[in-house]
């Protein structure tokens, strides 16, 4: 389960941010998880929820979990096609199969609230 490694990597910097802005509670922490990113959300929230945040400055924060959608970008021909267009590894434009994702592979911390 390596949702637990990157939720404590989420958290240290979620503390890392609310040290910087003098925040003695965090109330919300919203993380981004993409499509291909391979993370399951559910187990994120758990690790997070129920191993990382108890007794921590954000044990009773809310957290928001949002999926990033899949883009990717066509190499040959520079066209960039969303989620609902990707159905096989080629360019529905070209036809190549060099596919580049940019958005929606990634895990990341998009904000933190506090007081």
């Amino acid at each position: 389960m390596h949702e637990l490694g990157i939720a404590q990597d989420l958290f240290r910097i979620v503390e890392d941010k609310a040290k910087k802005n003098n925040l003695k509670v965090v109330t919300k922490i919203v993380i981004i998880v993409g499509e291909a990113s391979g993370i399951e959300e559910d187990l994120l929230r758990h690790s997070l929820t129920d191993h990382v945040t108890p007794g921590t400055i954000a044990e009773k924060a809310e957290l928001e979990i949002k999926k990033e959608p899949l883009r990717a970008k066509c190499l040959a021909c520079g066209i960039e096609i969303d989620s609902l267009r990707i159905s096989s590894s080629e360019c529905p434009n070209c036809g190549d199969d060099d596919l580049e994702i940019i958005k929606g592979k990634n895990v990341y911390l998009q904000t933190i609230e506090g007081e």
